[in-house]
């Protein structure tokens, strides 16, 4: 019988290796994950990924036996160029036209990043790269790289690399069983050591999914144990041959387990601990469906073994590799809507197949670097010239990335200034600002410029490295608050403090250029995560290093005027208790005559409102669409600003400057306010900012 027996519902053989369910539940994998990128739904549609992970260790670990059975051994080599044939081409396709699309539409540093990513997707290391990015603080709030998705793709293939070698070393050991006939004895050891890496990751994945989730979700480590599955059902497969099952039990076995791959896409959720013990379910369902019908036919699953399954789950590995960057480097082109998800649905599917059919597929069951013939001579076979033309090729992929990498550096490099501390501008310097720059566009009712990409400041290749010197006096992780003092030195200065997290260090740069036209000595106290309150249940070390700023403060000279910023995020889900940690910090100062000015936090900003400054067809009307929906931006409530109801602070509020009635734009005034999607203002946005700030203080002083 044939595929087509199974389809409609007949027996296929089971001496085949061939299993129509598991190429359905690859199509159930790949559509959860598309449909879920595109658009948000269903929730746990990620989980794809998980169910992807049990499939490899399953079939791997099936090849594997399969061969030291028939041939006694394990040929590395062969196992090799199967992988090699089955993944790196169409791998290799989708990293090369992602950097270049890459290149052309994004700006230079996010081009860069793209570029970079697909080097070590190239080296088989995406996901550590993307576990040391997602835990960089100043990494953190970019929009998400077009090869993100390769995270996934190098931990199988890591997989790849440890596991025959794993494998066979178990054969060895056991070898003496072996030879005794103690078969028994032989899968038990295989079972065991497979049983015991399973269980040590996955203690490792709850445990890392509690205390540093980003770092977990992309871990090696935290992943094995769900290959690991997928291997001891293969492992196992003897003593499964075994039970009692008959047709109706499999049947209702996999269906048992469809069922829980089907809930976890609803139950889970990006706030569900994961992998671990996230993962469970998917990972266990998926097994589920694995042994209802292990060396046995197949039958009765027509929602797995129906056409359209079969060709997505044929397909699958080309969908998933392509859907993604069109994904992403679509947003950045076409506004959110209609168009935007038809055209990327459309795009993703026919790309897929021509990919598989006219590339992928043709490479995979090609000759190439396969050995040759036994009628060559020896010294013919020792290296192919297959081989030597898949080096060639991996390798022009690796320099001409390389050589994409360099451009990119050196046309982002060649382009902006670059500041070492923060700067303080003279007072001649800021007499003749243009009204309408930046933030001046917003209290200005004269002022309606529109913007071509080219007049932007900064520049859409710079804007995501703007900070100047915002972060040159800064508190680190773990290290010590630094105190650094600017501005005006003579006696009669007003001596101000600015007291804060990353948002307050942006701040600093337009407080900068008013220090010495208002006569004030700034000092800052800036750290990450660093807010000024009382809150035990933050950064533990940013906490010590507070409580030396507030004895600082509370016992040591009286500043005149102290400011206060931090991001609305602060307190989670309990804002009541994180306003009254502000005003239990910012009270015993206060009651020294000390002036309290906090500002309240700029709006969120989402990927979408940055993503679309690119220097593909943006012109002034796309760049009008830059932005979020009022209502969205300020959805979260800043605790900072119910603090100043209850103490004697008194609230600065910018919102009018950042957002008009119904909207918030990405840029105001021919100038990109944000860096990233974390909400970091940008430098020159805040020099804008600096004169309506001091304005503001004053006024309130005088008042």
């Amino acid at each position: 019988m044939n595929k087509v027996d199974a389809v409609n519902g007949r027996v296929s053989k089971p001496s085949s290796s061939f299993r129509p369910d598991l190429e359905g539940m690859r199509a159930v994998a790949v559509l959860s994950v598309f449909v879920n990128h595109l658009f948000g739904w269903p929730a746990g549609g990620f989980v794809g990924v998980d169910i992807f992970f049990v499939l490899s260790g399953f079939f791997i670990t099936g090849l594997l036996i399969r061969e030291r059975t028939q041939s006694g051994t394990i040929s590395f080599r062969n196992f090799y160029i199967r992988r090699v044939r089955r993944i790196i081409p169409a791998s290799v396709l989708v990293l090369l036209v992602t950097i270049v699309a890459a290149y052309v539409v994004f700006p230079a540093q996010r081009a860069k990043e793209t570029a970079l990513d697909g080097m070590w997707a190239a080296l088989f290391g995406a996901n550590w790269r993307f576990q040391s990015s997602g835990t960089d603080y100043f990494q953190e709030g970019q929009p998400p790289s077009p090869l993100q998705h390769y995270w996934s793709l190098s931990i199988e293939e890591q997989f790849y690399f440890v596991w025959p070698a794993l494998l066979l070393g178990i054969f060895l050991a056991t070898r003496r069983a072996a030879r005794r006939g103690d078969s028994q004895r032989r899968l038990l050891a295989l079972a065991g050591g497979m049983g015991a890496i399973c269980l040590l990751s996955f203690a490792w994945s709850v445990l890392e999914s509690a205390n540093a989730p980003t770092s977990a979700y992309f871990s090696t480590f935290t992943r094995v144990w769900e290959l690991g599955v997928g291997a001891l059902i293969a492992i196992l497969g003897p003593v499964i041959t075994k039970l009692p099952l008959d047709g109706p039990i499999r049947m209702l076995l996999s269906y048992v387990g469809f069922a829980g791959v089907v809930a976890s896409l609803f139950i889970i959720s990006e706030e569900t601990r994961f992998p671990g013990p996230g993962a469970l379910l998917p990972v266990l369902s998926t097994a589920l469906v694995i042994a209802a019908f292990h060396n046995a036919p197949v039958r009765g699953v027509p929602f797995l073994t129906n056409p359209v399954s079969l060709y997505f789950g044929k397909t699958s590995y080309s969908l998933y590799l392509w859907h993604w960057p069109i994904i992403v480097i679509f947003a950045a082109i076409l506004p959110e809507g209609p168009t935007y998800y038809l055209t990327t649905a459309v795009l993703t599917l026919a790309l897929a197949h021509v990919s598989f059919t006219y590339f992928e597929d043709p490479i995979r069951r090609s000759s190439w670097l396969e050995k040759p013939t036994v009628l060559q001579r020896p010294r013919e076979i020792s290296i192919s010239p297959e081989f030597w033309r898949g080096v060639g090729f991996s390798s022009a992929a690796l320099v001409l990335t390389a050589i994409l990498v360099i451009q990119l550096i050196d046309r982002e490099n060649g382009v902006g200034e670059q500041y070492e501390s923060l700067y303080v501008a003279g007072a001649e310097e800021i007499a003749d600002v243009d009204p309408c720059f930046g933030a001046g566009a917003r209290v200005n009712p004269n002022c309606v410029p529109a913007y071509e990409p080219s007049d932007l400041s900064p520049s859409i290749d710079t804007f995501a490295k703007d900070n100047q010197g915002a972060y040159s006096c800064w508190r680190t992780v773990g290290g010590q608050m630094k105190r650094c003092t600017y501005g005006s030195d003579e006696e009669d200065a007003l001596r101000v403090a600015l007291i804060g997290d990353s948002h307050a260090a942006m701040l600093s740069v337009g407080l900068a250029q008013q220090l010495v036209s208002n006569n004030w000595s700034l000092t800052t106290y800036l750290g990450n995560g660093c807010q000024w309150q009382s809150w035990s249940n933050g950064d533990r070390d940013c906490q010590s290093e507070m409580g030396r700023v507030q004895e600082e403060l509370t016992t040591g000279e009286a500043y005149d005027v102290i400011i206060t910023s931090a991001s609305r995020e602060f307190g989670g889900g309990n804002k009541a208790a994180a306003a009254q940690a502000y005003v239990d910090a910012w009270e015993p100062v206060a009651a020294r005559g000390t002036k309290i000015f906090a500002i309240a936090d700029n709006p969120t900003v989402s990927e979408d409102s940055l993503a679309c400054l690119t220097r593909f067809g943006a012109g002034a009307e796309e760049i009008s669409r830059c932005g979020d929906n009022r209502s969205r931006a300020l959805a979260i409530e800043d605790p900072l600003v119910r603090a100043t109801d209850s103490s004697r602070a008194e609230l600065i509020d910018l919102t009018d400057i950042y957002c008009d009635d119904d909207w918030c734009p990405t840029v105001i005034g021919g100038v990109i306010a944000y860096r990233d999607t974390a909400g970091h203002i940008s430098g020159t946005f805040s020099r804008t900012l600096g004169p309506i700030i001091t304005e503001r203080i004053v006024e309130r002083m005088q008042g």
